[in-house]
């Protein structure tokens, strides 16, 4: 990396993006160090977060003097956007959304090696109910072997503050906690000592910390968006039943609604019996215990939709609308048909399965990239259905991929 790259770096970060966080940013956020919270170390330096709402970045980057080089989704840098623009300017390093990345981990490499700090968020993407998903490894590596400082970063309210699904901000605060590790004690640690102290450090459930609990969290409109999330109906377990008014979920199946409040707890309205689902990760691990109980069932329908959109990517690398049919998904493979024609996948073939745009279930396999949406339904439920046909309770149980 040459001098002159290295200066524009340093002036876009100066005048574009530490403003935008000051101007923009504050405006909705209430968010401030702890003080506890250390300072960043000289440049180079690895640093970690746990990742709640898409704005973590640049909360924590207006702390920073130095431009932080941020691995974010490749999604972004497709096309010529502004979004692409903008992270190509600050030197933001692409890697692919739920999977191990070796190009994005080598160019995180060069990166620190070329005298700038590097800012990796381990579980890939936003957590989905407040809780720190399993985090992919092979950063405890890279900071080994540049033997740099790690800084570790722990978010509290910042999921509260908008959870990823969310239509509007809510009124809260956030708290941030730097904690570095030194090179010198990089040095005499193992990779796997280092990624147990990461790992303890930055997990947390904002739902349930009881320091979000005393902090007021309040909104408009808190139901709204939720049904690009869950989609089994807490009372009758229907599947895609469920309807979101301003503050209120209700079940078109059953009758049962609940009333959500700024910390995602649930009160029944109407009809609904269950008492031990108290909050939006309770309902979560529900979600999660009703896709395991089914797979581990003889059912051989899992789940279907009957109004998905297939998008395929093209030789771009930009996703164009095909058709619309019926998704379904069997134990041993996922269908797609219309009126005139049948896909059909093998689910051994599909991997990368994620979620891009809120709304959007995507998945490779051998010859190409593909992508579901599915007319305000959840395109969660798909990668839930994926990831526990493939023995995601192990990656939960150790906290890791």
């Amino acid at each position: 990396m040459n001098l002159l790259n290295k200066i524009s770096r340093q002036i876009f970060w100066q005048i574009m993006s530490r403003p935008f966080v000051h101007f923009l940013v504050r405006r909705n956020y209430n968010f401030k160090l702890t003080p506890q919270s250390e300072r960043f170390p000289k440049p180079p330096f690895l640093a970690v977060a746990n990742h709640g709402t898409f704005f973590d970045p640049w909360l924590v980057g207006v702390y920073s003097n130095t431009p932080l080089a941020y691995m974010v989704n490749d999604d972004g840098f497709r096309g010529k956007s502004v979004s692409s623009w903008y992270l190509r300017n600050i030197g933001a390093i692409p890697k692919k959304k739920g999977a191990s990345d070796f190009k994005a981990m080598k160019a995180a490499l060069s990166t620190l090696n070329n005298g700038f700090p590097v800012f990796i968020f381990p579980e890939g993407q936003t957590t989905w109910d407040g809780q720190t998903q399993p985090l992919f490894k092979g950063l405890e590596k890279i900071v080994k072997k540049v033997q740099c400082p790690l800084v570790m970063i722990k978010f509290q309210g910042n999921f509260l503050s908008r959870p990823w699904w969310a239509k509007t901000i809510r009124k809260g605060r956030i708290l941030i906690t730097l904690k570095t590790v030194p090179a010198q004690q990089i040095a005499t640690m193992s990779s796997d000592d280092i990624f147990d102290k990461l790992k303890d450090y930055i997990t947390c459930n904002d739902i349930k910390d009881p320091v979000n609990q005393n902090v007021p969290f309040s909104g408009k409109d808190l139901a709204e968006g939720l049904e690009l999330f869950t989609w089994i109906c807490i009372n009758c377990k229907r599947e895609d039943t469920l309807n979101m008014s301003h503050d209120v979920i209700t079940c078109s199946h059953c009758g049962s609604s609940w009333k959500i409040d700024g910390h995602c707890r649930l009160s029944a309205v109407s009809g609904s019996t269950q008492t031990e689902i108290v909050d939006l990760w309770d309902w979560s691990q529900m979600h999660k215990q009703e896709v395991i109980n089914k797979i581990n069932s003889n059912t051989e329908h899992l789940t279907k939709n009957d109004t998905a959109t297939l998008w395929i990517e093209n030789e771009e690398k930009v996703f164009q609308p095909q058709t619309t049919g019926i998704l379904e998904l069997t134990r041993n493979n996922l269908r797609f048909s219309t009126s005139s024609e049948k896909s059909v996948w093998d689910n051994a073939v599909i991997r990368e399965y994620v979620i891009q745009k809120k709304d959007t279930f995507e998945f490779r396999d051998d010859k190409s990239s593909y992508r579901f949406t599915f007319n305000g339904h959840s395109a969660m439920k798909w990668v839930y259905y994926f990831r526990y046909l493939n023995n995601f309770q192990k990656c939960e149980e150790q906290g890791y991929y």
